[in-house]
C-alpha cells in the first residue's frame, strides 16, 4: 500500500489543506493519507490551539474521504513534534508499506534544519507539492508533485476571525460553524 503523511499545526485546517492531499493522492496514486497534527511544530514561535479544538477541525474537514485517516501520535507526545519520531512510529506501524512525506515548498526549503534527515530520506519519500505551473527545482531524492494550488494561510484566517472578517470561502462549512459555535480565533 502507499501511504502519505501529512503533518502540520493544522491551526485551523482549512480548504487549502485538503485540496493538496487530495491532488497528491491523484499524482502519487496513494491508498491512504494520513494527517498528523502537531503538538508543537519545531520551526514555529506560537502556541497552537488547544488540541481538542484542532483534532475535532480535522475530523469535521475530512470526514466525507474514506482514504484519509488522523493520527494523533504526535498530540500524545510530550513538547516539540520532530518528523524523526513520527517516521520511526509509522514505519513500525507500517512495516511493508510505501511511505510518503507531504510536504509544501517552505518545508523543502527548510529541510537542511531538520533533525536526522539523513536518516528519514532513508525511511520514507518526500514528495514536495507545489503549484502546477511553477517552476519548483526539486532535487533527488525529493519527488515534485505539481498541483494547482489554493492559496490559504491558517494565520490569515485567524487574523481575519480576529478582526471580523469573511474567512467562510476558506474552511469546510463544518469547521467554519465549530470556530463559530467555540469562538476560537476571535479577539
Amino acid at each position: 500500500m502507499k501511504i502519505a503523511i501529512f503533518g502540520g499545526s493544522f491551526d485551523p485546517v482549512h480548504i487549502g489543506h485538503v485540496h493538496a492531499v487530495i491532488e497528491a493522492k491523484m499524482a502519487l496514486d496513494l491508498d491512504k493519507i494520513i494527517f498528523i497534527p502537531a503538538k508543537q511544530a519545531p520551526l514555529k514561535t506560537t502556541s497552537p490551539t488547544e488540541d481538542s479544538h484542532r483534532l475535532k477541525m480535522l475530523q469535521l474537514a475530512v470526514r466525507e474521504y474514506d482514504f484519509i485517516e488522523i493520527d494523533n501520535f504526535e498530540l500524545g507526545q510530550d513538547g516539540v513534534s520532530y518528523t524523526y519520531e513520527t517516521a520511526k512510529y509509522l514505519t513500525g506501524k507500517y512495516p511493508d508499506d510505501e511511505i510518503y512525506f507531504l510536504m509544501g515548498m517552505d518545508q523543502y526549503n527548510n529541510f537542511e534544519k531538520w533533525n536526522h534527515k539523513d536518516e528519514l530520506l532513508n525511511m520514507m519519500k518526500f514528495a514536495v507539492m507545489g503549484r502546477a505551473a511553477g517552476d519548483m527545482n526539486i532535487e533527488q531524492p525529493f519527488v515534485p508533485v505539481h498541483q494547482p494550488v489554493v492559496e490559504v494561510s491558517s494565520t490569515t484566517i485567524r487574523e481575519r476571525v480576529a478582526k471580523g472578517d469573511i474567512v467562510r470561502h476558506q474552511l469546510n462549512t463544518a469547521v467554519y460553524e465549530y470556530i463559530k459555535e467555540q469562538g476560537l480565533y476571535e479577539a
